[in-house]
């Protein structure tokens, strides 16, 4: 099964993603992330194990901002 970071940049934002996809269902956690890019400082994702399609779609339509997805 594969696993993604969903990269929200704020707690606030992790939360709400990682309690809406539960709900549903999802095996998801959050994670405090450290970006290696430097200035980007640091932030907040999501961890998914599952399907990546209908969770972007649900975290979208809650109004998630999503800054990045990267296949773990």
């Amino acid at each position: 099964m594969k696993r993604y970071i969903i990269t929200t940049g704020t707690v606030t934002y992790a939360i709400k993603g990682r309690d809406l996809l539960r709900q549903k269902g999802f095996n998801v956690k959050i994670e405090r992330i450290t970006s290696g890019k430097g200035s980007a400082g640091c932030g907040y994702s999501i961890i998914l194990t599952g399907e990546l399609n209908d969770a972007e779609k649900i975290l979208r339509a809650a109004g998630v901002k999503i800054l990045e997805i990267n296949e773990k």
